[in-house]
Parts: C-alpha cells; sequence; structure tokens
C-alpha cells in the first residue's frame, strides 16, 4: 500500500477525483509496495484499481493506451540497508560527526535498477529475484570482488555462503543484464582468486557484460578496521600487466575484452590513457572507467564551437587524480581557445587524507585551504561529483558558503565544454 503525495495535473487520475493522501491498494489485484510496482502494473490498456480514503475503498475501472500513465506521484521508497560487514568499505572510513544519509549503507536492488547503484546481492531472497525477472528489472549493478565462497564470506563480513553465483544464473538465465565490479585490495582478492572470479563470471558473457576492476580506496579514519595494502604504482603496473594479457585472450574468445580497468590505474602510474576502443560500450563510466576518455573525445567534438567574446579567466579546481589528467589531455588543447586564461588548482585530501585523489571526495573546506591564497579569475569551476542534490559536499559546506569565503561566482562543470562556456558567457552579458 502506497500513499499518494500527489497527482499530475490534466492526468486520468484528476479527472477520476482521486487526491493526493489517499493509498493505492492494488492494481489489478496484485498489491502496489512501491514505486516500481507502481510503473509496472500501470501499463496496460485495462486497469482496475484499488484506493484508500479516510477508511473507504474505492475501485476504479480505467481504460487507458498501454503506455499512459494513470498520473499517481507515489511516496518514495525506502531504501534497503546493508547488512554486511566489508573490509574495505567506504562509510566505516567516514569520520564521526557528518551528516546522518553519509553512513547510510545502501543495499537495495531497486537502487541499482533506477540509478545504477552497486549491491552485493546479499540480502536478495528467490521472491525479489522472481520480482527481478518479472518486473524486467535490467540492467543490474553487482560488486561481487571475489567468487571463493570462503574469501567473499571475509571480505563482506558475513558469516553464510551467500549463493552469489546461484543468484547470478537465474538472473543470466531469464536475460537479466549485469555489470559488475571488483574492488581490487591487494593480498586479498588477486592472484588466483583474481584468476577464478574472472573465470566463474565469464560463464554468464554476455548476459553479464562486464567486470570493472577498481583499486580500493583506504582513508585516514580506519582505526580498528582491518589492515589493508593501499595500490601502490608497482602493483598498479603489474596488475595492469596481467589484466591486458587476459583482456587480449578474452576478446579473442568472446570477441570482447570484459574485463575493463578504472582510469585510476592509468592516470596514477602516469600510463597513455586507453583510446576508446578499450572499453568497448562504455559500460562503466559511472564506476570510473572510461570516463576520461569520454571527456577527452567530447573536449575534441565541442572545441570548435567553444565562443568566449570577451577576455575571461578561469580557475580550474581538481583532485591529485583529475588534475594530473586534465594537465595532460585537457588543458593543452583549451588554452588555445581565443580569449580564455586559465589556471588549473591541484587540492589535496587533508580531510580523508591524501592517499584518497579522486575529484568527487573533496570536502569544501579542503577546497577553501587550497584556494583562498590564489590569485583566482574571474570564475571557479569544480568538478561535477562534489557536490550532492542539495548543493553539499561531503563535509556540509554548501557551495554558497564557498563563494561567500571566496569572494568568487563557483560554478560545478555540467559535463559539457559548450555549455560551461554558454552558461558563463550568459552571466557576463
Amino acid at each position: 500500500m502506497l500513499t499518494i503525495i500527489d497527482i499530475e495535473s490534466g492526468s486520468i487520475a484528476e479527472e477520476l477525483g482521486i487526491v493526493p493522501g489517499a493509498r493505492l491498494i492494488s492494481i489489478n489485484g496484485y498489491d502496489i509496495n512501491d514505486e516500481l510496482d507502481y510503473r509496472f502494473h500501470n501499463n496496460g490498456e485495462d486497469l482496475e484499481v484499488l484506493i484508500e480514503l479516510r477508511g473507504e475503498q474505492v475501485i476504479y475501472e480505467i481504460e487507458k493506451e498501454p503506455h499512459d500513465d494513470i498520473g499517481l506521484i507515489v511516496e518514495e521508497m525506502h531504501m534497503r540497508t546493508c547488512g554486511n560487514n566489508c573490509i574495505f568499505c567506504f562509510v566505516h572510513q567516514n569520520p564521526t560527526g557528518l551528516r546522518k544519509p553519509l553512513y547510510l549503507k545502501d543495499e537495495d536492488y531497486r537502487f541499482s535498477f533506477l540509478h545504477g547503484h552497486y549491491v552485493t546481492l546479499t540480502n536478495v531472497t528467490q521472491d525479489d529475484l522472481s520480482r527481478i525477472v518479472e518486473q524486467r528489472l535490467s540492467p543490474l549493478y553487482v560488486s561481487v570482488h571475489v567468487t571463493d565462497s570462503e574469501r567473499r564470506k571475509y571480505m563482506l563480513g558475513i558469516k553464510k555462503d551467500d549463493h552469489l553465483l546461484e543468484k547470478l544464473d537465474f538472473l543470466c538465465r531469464n536475460n537479466i543484464e549485469l555489470h559488475t565490479q571488483i574492488v581490487l585490495c591487494p593480498g586479498i582478492n588477486d592472484g588466483k582468486y583474481l584468476d577464478r572470479t574472472i573465470a566463474d563470471l565469464k560463464l554468464y558473457y554476455p548476459i553479464l557484460g562486464s567486470i570493472a576492476i577498481v583499486p580500493v580506496g583506504l582513508t585516514q579514519f580506519r582505526g580498528r578496521l582491518p589492515k589493508l595494502t593501499p595500490v601502490y604504482r608497482e602493483y598498479s603496473l603489474k596488475t595492469m600487466d596481467i589484466i591486458e594479457q587476459k583482456r587480449r585472450k578474452l576478446k579473442a574468445e568472446l570477441g570482447s575484452s570484459f574485463v575493463y580497468l578504472a582510469d585510476e590505474f592509468f592516470i596514477s602510474t602516469n600510463m597513455e590513457l586507453p583510446e576508446a576502443e578499450y572499453y568497448d560500450d562504455f559500460y562503466q563510466m559511472e564506476n570510473g572507467v572510461g570516463l576520461t576518455r569520454d571527456l577527452i573525445t567530447r573536449l575534441h567534438s565541442e572545441l570548435p564551437h567553444i565562443n568566449i567574446p570577451a577576455p575571461l579567466r578561469l580557475t580550474l579546481v581538481s583532485g591529485v587524480l583529475g588534475a594530473a589528467a586534465l594537465n595532460k589531455y585537457v588543458i593543452p588543447h583549451l588554452q588555445k581557445v581565443c580569449n580564455l586564461r586559465l589556471s588549473l588548482l591541484q587540492v589535496k585530501n587533508k580531510f580523508y587524507g591524501e592517499s584518497i585523489t579522486v575529484a568527487g571526495l573533496l570536502v569544501g573546506q579542503d577546497i577553501y585551504a587550497a584556494l583562498k591564497n590564489e590569485p583566482l579569475g574571474d570564475l571557479v569551476v569544480l568538478p561535477p561529483s562534489v557536490l550532492n542534490h542539495d548543493r553539499l559536499f561531503l563535509d556540509d559546506w554548501h557551495i554558497e558558503d564557498l563563494e561567500k569565503k571566496l569572494g568568487r561566482r563557483v560554478l560545478v562543470f555540467p559535463d559539457s565544454f559548450t555549455l560551461l562556456f554558454d552558461t558563463i558567457n550568459n552571466l557576463f552579458k
């Protein structure tokens, strides 16, 4: 049963007189428990919708076009939390005193479908799996890390075998597209464990379409957490060589490279970033796999369309990793744009520790400390991943706080160079 929080203007629901505050019980006899149930059962031509308002139940018989929406806006889904105790969990590596959502460990296959969140599938039941198949919740994104049962229990901090491969088998047999990730922890899930994990997952290709390998991130707040070895340069280079050999064999066998290293491996070792062909269909850009190459490709396509009518001094901000990539692949091209003067400021992560080099984990106070004594341009541009939907940094600074302290307008890069400069041009009209 779901609470209806609003009605779309001009919709079927409005015409029928359904009002906010009513509760949606069922559609065609199927219980409606969340937004995905509503989306799925809302399809069809003939619907019997059971609504409750002030203790009275009313059945509405609706005829409509198959994909027309009734027009109900229902309450948001409550996210399932994670019961795992992963040895590398980033939530456990947060300092105290942050806002509550930053300590929430999500583990909800519905949000994996809606937003690309990674889930381990440890808490899914057979009913959940059947629902995924029935409602075609595809693709899903699965954190595998390792397939060896004992090693998986250790890494995820669980006591019982969660039968991951059986779940993957069921989903793949029912054509639910999957993409997976391995957070690589030196000495834990590499070597023979990595070999086995890749071999096990390969059996489900092409329904299981990709494996992303991401280096473990370790903050300075590990305290009593298990000791883990950082991914150093020498280890990265060795891993890159091992994976490249595997990719060649997989390409010959499957027609796809199947396994993809996160951009961090290449940037942190100062190795050349792969060309676009390396990433096939860029299955996992949101996971930092091919994101930099995609940015470079878009830059070259957008450069001829960038127009800056008056002199502009721009300060770009990034973390250590992003700054290295921007200096190598982006800044030299932007410096050729007429009327544009660029400076790039690298921000070290004092908040989480300098071993954290990705831009998405920069906080407001570190950015301010790095910029406050620097000669800033007309505008400051931040990476797109540093703010949440409330325009808050991880340390609860608001972007307006940063603007006030710096005395400069601060923009977030909108994922398009032409859109960025069009926005700036409009600001200075």
